[in-house]
């Protein structure tokens, strides 16, 4: 069950995200849905004392980075280091959604070990002890994608998108090309009997029905013929990774961290405040 201060945190940016996006879908002529494209909401239905507190308690709080609402962003589990705005989705930098060690206490140093590496990535995530999420399902994972599922996936992909290699046969190779400093994959090499095609960032989670994130390495499987039958997925967390981490903010919350140094955490460089006249929704870019 959530600890409090993690409801309360959870609470400011729920506020925080909604405000920032009224205007995101004015051209369709609403607001905001219902579901993890925006925010899930259940209705009245399902709401209940312990959120109505936090609701209250917190009444009017945002988040604001130079008195501007902060992009909101938030995921289930980050398996261990936040991604940067630029590691998911192109489009400018938010200087406060960058990589953050998930941890309370110092497990890894970014500065020296940068996670865009192969060898150092592969190390960090063979580790599991000491995490904000260590012990959560979906922290670490390892799964099997076989070569039929991982075929079908891309096909209906590229079906969809229209495009040229859409009409491939099998898949004959994989290859992770690079990197970002979180360790998100950014760009995906896929060899085809048609021909090679890339996917980049959040369009391998678009794609394939496997990984849980982009936070993952890839080893082939082979049968005794030693030919391809498809590749193990070997990673952690679930969603993009960006912001913060709902099930890290129970532990920290547990710890005794206030919902104010939660989301500093995970939010550096912000500012939790009252909401005023003075800040600013959202700048036209």
């Amino acid at each position: 069950m959530p600890p409090d201060n993690a409801i309360a945190a959870q609470t400011i940016i729920a506020r925080t995200y909604a405000l920032r996006n009224l205007r995101r879908f004015q051209a369709d002529n609403y607001q905001l849905c219902a579901d993890t494209h925006c925010q899930v909401y259940y209705g009245l239905s399902q709401t209940n004392s312990r959120a109505d507190r936090a609701i209250a308690q917190t009444k009017g709080l945002v988040l604001t980075y130079q008195n501007e609402l902060v992009d909101a962003l938030y995921s289930s589990t980050t398996g261990g280091i936040t991604a940067r705005f630029s590691d998911v989705w192109n489009g400018e930098e938010r200087p406060y959604l960058k990589p953050v060690i998930d941890a309370p206490r110092q497990v890894w140093n970014l500065s020296q070990e940068s996670l865009a590496d192969e060898a150092a990535f592969r190390r960090f995530i063979s580790m599991r002890d000491g995490f904000n999420e260590t012990g959560r399902q979906v922290f670490r994972w390892n799964r099997k994608g076989t070569l039929n599922t991982l075929n079908e996936d891309l096909k209906e992909y590229l079906t969809k998108r229209k495009h040229p290699l859409a009409n491939f046969t099998t898949i004959q190779r994989m290859k992770i090309t690079k990197r970002s400093p979180s360790g998100r994959i950014l760009n995906m090499a896929i060899q085809t009997d048609k021909g090679m095609l890339e996917l980049q960032k959040n369009e391998i989670r678009s794609c394939f029905s496997v990984p849980r994130s982009t936070l993952f390495y890839i080893e082939p499987m082979y049968d005794p013929n030693k030919q391809l039958t498809g590749y193990s997925f070997i990673g952690g967390g679930f969603g993009h990774g960006v912001g913060l981490s709902q099930f890290g903010s129970y532990n920290l919350a547990n710890l005794g961290w206030s919902p104010e140094q939660i989301l500093a955490f995970y939010y550096p460089g912000t500012t939790l405040q009252p909401l005023n006249n003075s800040i600013v929704f959202w700048k036209d870019r």
